[in-house]
């Protein structure tokens, strides 16, 4: 009987490793460049997220206030200012004032606008102020059914369908009353009428302490001092429309500049930009609405 004889393989030839190892590197490269492209578009509609939730929150924030500007609640005759303050900031009756960018803002403004960028002083007494009246007003007070947690001297609108005062708030946050010192309301007011806060807010760009442009505002009733509300929001531009003698929109939507009488604005278009703070190649989007003021409406 003659032997067999088997041939062994003991390894892989050079030229199958080489293929294997190929394959391997096509494969590892085809797995990371799935993963580079799921991170990429992750990465990007994070930011375009971001981008649109700042952009909408900016302008929302801008054309609620806009809305409302000069409301003074069931209150249709002027204003009386018992404040003693005589500045645009405080005269509700001339509800608002833009800046071009190439307008200075009166020196009560001290912040560093960024270049080319307008700004808005906006004025309502649209906020509750959280008191309700529980009885007629005397000369210079109105009881309230409770608490107020006003604080004193914060500036309030007092108001009924007769008329309304605006006052700086004589009492403390723990007595059940509002009240005004060394003045007296224009009327009796009765239980029914509406304590409002006043607010007076200017809107403007600058850059934040990373670098990155914001949209920020200063609430001249509460505590006056800047607030980043909307981070990424690199440009603020508004134009008005100017009304007739019946109040509605007559002629285009034209700069600050433009505006002779700002008592006799209807209507306002807000475009912010807001942009996303990455470093290199940074998306935008472009946000704009048009805003009737409520209460200069026909």
């Amino acid at each position: 009987m003659k032997p067999n004889h088997y041939s062994s393989q003991s390894g892989l030839s050079l030229v199958e490793l080489m293929i294997a190892m190929l394959l391997g590197l096509l494969l590892i490269g085809g797995v990371l460049q799935i993963f580079l492209s799921s991170k990429q578009t992750f990465s990007s509609n994070t930011a375009l997220s971001r981008v649109q939730e700042n952009g909408r929150f900016a302008l929302g924030l801008i054309t609620y206030d806009l809305r409302n500007a000069g409301y003074k609640g069931e209150c249709v005759s002027l204003l009386n200012n018992l404040t003693g303050l005589t500045d645009v900031r405080y005269t509700l009756d001339m509800a608002l004032q833009g800046w071009e960018s190439s307008q200075t803002i009166p020196s009560w403004f001290t912040e560093t606008r960024r270049s080319g960028t307008d700004a808005i002083l906006l004025k309502h007494a649209a906020a509750t102020s959280g008191a309700t009246p529980s009885a007629a007003s005397t000369s210079s007070s109105i009881n309230t059914t409770a608490e107020t947690g006003i604080a004193q001297n914060t500036i309030l609108v007092l108001a009924d369908p007769i008329g309304c005062d605006m006052f700086k708030n004589n009492s403390g946050a723990t007595a059940s009353a509002v009240s005004v010192d060394s003045a007296t309301f224009g009327h009796t007011y009765p239980s029914t009428a509406d304590i409002l806060k006043f607010e007076s807010t200017i809107y403007y760009i600058k850059n934040n302490s990373a670098g990155s442009p914001s949209l920020y505002r200063i609430r001249y009733n509460s505590g006056a001092t800047a607030e980043e509300v909307a981070e990424g929001i690199q440009d603020l531009q508004i134009k008005y429309a100017v009304g007739d003698a019946n109040g509605a929109v007559s002629g285009d939507y034209v700069d600050a500049s433009s505006i002779t009488n700002w008592a006799n604005v209807v209507s306002a278009q807000v475009t912010v930009t807001a942009i996303s703070t990455d470093r290199i190649n940074p998306m935008s989007r472009i946000f704009t609405s048009t805003i009737g003021i409520r209460n200069r409406l026909p």
